[in-house]
């Protein structure tokens, strides 16, 4: 490492720890310009972006943006805030009010969001399509829907232990079940949870593929366990979100309420619990607002690289995605947008970072 790359290590260093000053703010967010746009090999892009989304992690819930794209050019004219916004320049700022799609795309086909919609699939290999004009389902001696609809086809659910039943969304899908001891799940798109029609004496375990968050009904005696990919949640009395998707870098947990423990591991409300390679174990603080924003109805993205972007909106859109020029997958944004507009939406506020454009041929997107 050269005499200059040291001066931007220290540089970095300083801006984390809230020790920057204005001109070093401008000089790093030229320095992450130039690097992303010089460096061609992944790994080494990978490094830049990693560096990038920790600087975003600690600005951006100190940011009150207005309903508009903001450009490092307007942020630089507010001079009472340039040292906090400076370095995130690169990136783009999003915010749904006022926005709009360009008029270059007005004639181009559109996507629409997700819906309610769900499968429940019986312990005899029966699937039962669910109402997507419902918004969750109950299962109990038989299964109903949240407002005391018999669900049609449904009948009575086997109440044996040993029936395994599952719950499952396609992309595009959203859905709620409530479990036969009262817990209740909220199940994110492309997701699966298999449980049995009727719980034990003394144990009470689910599996979880995909994301779910869990309000669980709390019985003394009776703990309740939740396995994913990697690991296993204990709940404690408690609410706690579960990210386990399969092309996730690191499955998560976190806690947003009560106690529970991850592969044996203490957990207090706001901790998340990352799954790293070789089974590691990270604990860190979490963006609640983040990790539950799927939830509240919206994509909140903090430094994500529009490759970890784009999986989540495929799986919302139910669309594939390419990417034309591999190196824009390493391009990061961040920002807060609908999960119910139109992809076209989302596709013009990623354009609007000035380095990419994208597509739409049926139900792929290119990323150009």
């Amino acid at each position: 490492m050269d005499d200059n790359e040291k001066r931007y290590e220290k540089m970095i260093d300083r801006y984390l720890k809230g020790e920057d000053t204005p001109e070093e703010a401008r000089l790093l967010n030229a320095y992450f310009n130039q690097k992303a746009d010089q460096l061609s090999d992944g790994g080494k892009i990978s490094d830049i972006v990693k560096r990038k989304k920790r600087v975003w992690q600690r600005v951006a819930p100190k940011q009150h943006i207005a309903s508009r794209l903001v450009t490092l050019r307007q942020i630089s004219l507010v001079a009472a805030c340039a040292a906090l916004f400076l370095v995130a320049g690169w990136y783009i700022f999003l915010r749904t009010e006022g926005s709009h799609i360009g008029v270059a795309h007005l004639a181009e086909a559109d996507i629409k969001p997700g819906q309610y919609g769900a499968t429940i699939t019986l312990g005899d290999g029966r699937p039962i399509v669910l109402d997507s004009t419902k918004k969750g389902a109950v299962i109990g001696s038989a299964l109903t829907y949240e407002d005391g609809t018999t669900v049609l086809g449904g009948g009575k659910v086997p109440v044996t232990a040993h029936e395994l039943l599952t719950a499952s969304t396609a992309k595009g899908q959203i859905y709620t079940f409530v479990l036969p001891d009262g817990t209740k799940v909220w199940l994110n798109a492309a997701s699966r949870l298999t449980f049995p029609s009727q719980f034990g004496h003394d144990r009470r375990e689910v599996t979880l593929e995909g994301e779910g968050y869990f309000v669980v009904e709390h019985e003394q005696g009776r703990h309740f366990y939740v396995r994913s990919k990697g690991q296993v949640v204990e709940d404690l009395g408690t609410a706690f979100n579960i990210r386990t998707y399969a092309d996730d870098v690191a499955p998560t947990t976190t806690l947003t309420e009560g106690a529970a423990r991850v592969n044996n591991i203490h957990l207090r409300p706001g901790q998340q619990v990352l799954q790293q390679k070789g089974g590691k174990i990270h604990i860190q603080e979490a963006d609640l607002d983040q990790v539950l924003a799927w939830r509240e109805g919206n994509f909140v993205f903090r430094g994500e690289t529009l490759e970890e972007v784009f999986r989540s909106v495929s799986r919302w859109y139910n669309v594939d995605v390419v990417f034309a020029n591999e190196q824009t997958r390493y391009i990061t944004v961040g920002g807060t947008i609908s999960r119910s507009r139109h992809i076209r939406a989302v596709l013009d506020l990623m354009e609007r970072t000035g380095k990419v454009k994208c597509t739409i041929n049926g139900n792929v997107i290119t990323v150009h």
